[in-house]
């Protein structure tokens, strides 16, 4: 299509074009205005009039005539067409940050969601963080496609209050970085596996745990298909579109402005810049295709093949992300990790990773899962064994509103609130015994505490589900005193104490259902409102 200024069509040729835009780059963010050059659709309006353009990013876009005559833009660069937009400079998106009276960020919630399978688009954070990210998908050692590793920021692996990482020590957690042996408090998923952060690279991988159960799906955009290699004359005619899933703002789509950009800051041809789609909802105020939190996003085009991993934005509503092939380069260059984007075909593509210490599964419980669908895609173990340092079911952390209607439940009588007051006030004693004394960890999982703590978290999830009547062939009391006599015997005398007061109100748990449990809890409150005293 003939240039406007001209009628003369510019180069094409993508050699051309970089060659063109590289020898100008310096030059161009030499001007005060100017934040970013790169390659991408020449615009008219809101239309891609099908020419490559040097794409030159601004923090204002002014008329020409207020505009200096050494700081004007001119329209063609050694016969390359030039294109003005509206940037600004790259603010890293870790949470927590807000930045109140813009759209999108002040009012949107994070996703705190656990997800196991181990999913891209859910939130990550190492552990003894209070800052997050997102864990934008999987990948997978070429070599064997049962180990699979997390992609994500650097800045979200190592945000400020961490003030060192070291490789194949530093946990990392999903969605928190809670970190308990007990599985019932523990959300690690992984290790730092690789990465750094500098002005050509903000890239980090967490090499999933043995036993942990992952999927290539990204929430909200569905199973990953693989990568695209993406190049000028993808992005240079019609607009490209993508789309990211971040634990803050979800699901965005927009298209690439820019490929091969430079920025001020040194990222020479590193990075993609992209536009948020349009929202007529917003008004005057400003819409984000990334936000605080949504750091490690995966960047997928709309044939579900990761292209980029997003890593900040400016003020003007743009991302910004490195190539994915840049990405998993540096990944074996510099860190010796040869690591390829996972793809799945099915929904019941599901990875374990290899290795583990297992201990056998109570049959009964195995016997559940069994015939349960539900539990038996959730289910971490095999041929009967399940991964002593891994949790037995993948979902077994119930979700922010279900542990709020629990703890409603409970406060509603007399014997719900000595058991949480008990909890409460032991509650990190007994973690504290299940993660550091080994006779009381190897009974705890042994013995049947695991699993019954995971069926008792899965019990409000469904109002059919009923705990069994034994474990390993006993009555289910018996495996719970008998649990509560090695937690007595290693603890303080406060948790004996506290240990009898709880059992003296629980009910009989054999085939108990959530409901039924509630109900026989909330019908002796005399005999536990005595014991609540000092609680």
């Amino acid at each position: 299509m003939p240039d406007n200024d001209s009628g003369t069509p510019g180069p094409r040729d993508p050699e051309t074009i970089t060659r063109i835009k590289r020898d100008a780059t310096q030059r161009l963010l030499a001007i005060p205005n100017v934040v970013a050059v790169g390659i991408g659709p020449k615009m008219t309006g809101d239309a891609a009039t099908g020419e490559p353009a040097i794409k030159v990013f601004v923090r204002e876009k002014l008329p020409a005539e207020r505009v200096p005559a050494g700081e004007l833009i001119p329209p063609r660069i050694e016969g390359v067409l030039t294109d003005v937009e509206l940037g600004g400079d790259e603010i890293p998106i870790t949470a927590p940050v807000d930045e109140p009276g813009v759209f999108n960020i002040a009012a949107q919630p994070f996703d705190d969601t656990t997800q196991r399978p181990v999913q891209g688009g859910y939130q990550l954070t190492s552990v003894g963080s209070t800052g997050h990210g997102t864990l934008g998908c999987l990948l997978w050692d070429p070599a064997n496609h049962e180990v699979g590793y997390a992609l994500t920021n650097m800045h979200v692996v190592q945000p400020p209050d961490i003030t060192s990482v070291t490789k194949n020590v530093t946990k990392l957690g999903q969605p928190a970085g809670d970190d308990s042996s007990s599985k019932c408090c523990n959300d690690v998923i992984g290790l730092f596996a690789g990465g750094g952060k500098s002005a050509d690279r903000d890239e980090a991988l967490v090499k999933l745990s043995p036993a942990m159960k992952w999927q290539a799906k990204i929430v909200g955009i569905g199973l990953v298909a693989g990568k695209h290699t993406l190049i000028q004359n993808d992005v240079t005619g019609t607009p490209y579109k993508v789309a990211k899933r971040g634990q803050r703002s979800t699901l965005t789509g927009g298209t690439i402005s820019a490929m091969q950009a430079t920025t001020g800051t040194g990222e020479t041809d590193n990075l993609i810049i992209i536009k948020p789609n349009p929202n007529t909802s917003a008004g005057t105020q400003t819409v984000y295709f990334a936000i605080e939190g949504d750091s490690g996003s995966a960047l997928v085009n709309a044939a579900n093949e990761v292209v980029a991993l997003v890593k900040s934005r400016d003020d003007a509503g743009n991302a910004y992300a490195f190539h994915i092939d840049h990405v998993l380069k540096r990944l074996k260059d510099t860190d010796g990790v040869t690591a390829e984007v996972a793809t799945a075909t099915s929904e019941t593509d599901v990875h374990t990773v290899p290795g583990g210490t297992f201990v056998e599964v109570p049959p009964e419980v195995a016997e559940r899962v069994a015939a349960d669908p539900a539990d038996r895609s959730a289910f971490t173990g095999s041929g009967g064994r399940a991964p002593l340092n891994a949790p037995w079911f993948s979902d077994i952390v119930p979700s922010p509103r279900t542990v709020a209607a629990v703890l409603d439940d409970l406060a509603a009588s007399e014997s719900g609130r000595l058991l949480l007051a008990l909890w409460r006030a032991r509650g990190a004693e007994v973690r504290a015994l299940v993660d550091g004394n080994r006779h009381v960890t190897i009974m705890w999982h042994r013995g049947g505490g695991a699993a019954l703590m995971q069926l008792m978290l899965r019990l409000p999830a469904d109002p059919r589900r009923a705990l069994p009547a034994t474990l390993n062939g006993e009555p289910l009391m018996a495996c719970v005193d008998r649990l509560a006599a090695v937690l007595a015997r290693e603890g303080t005398p406060g948790l004996r104490a506290d240990l009898a007061r709880a059992r003296a109100v629980l009910p009989d748990l054999s085939g108990m259902t959530y409901a039924r449990l509630v109900a026989v809890l909330g019908a002796a409150p005399d005999a536990a409102k005595e014991l609540i005293v000092d609680a």
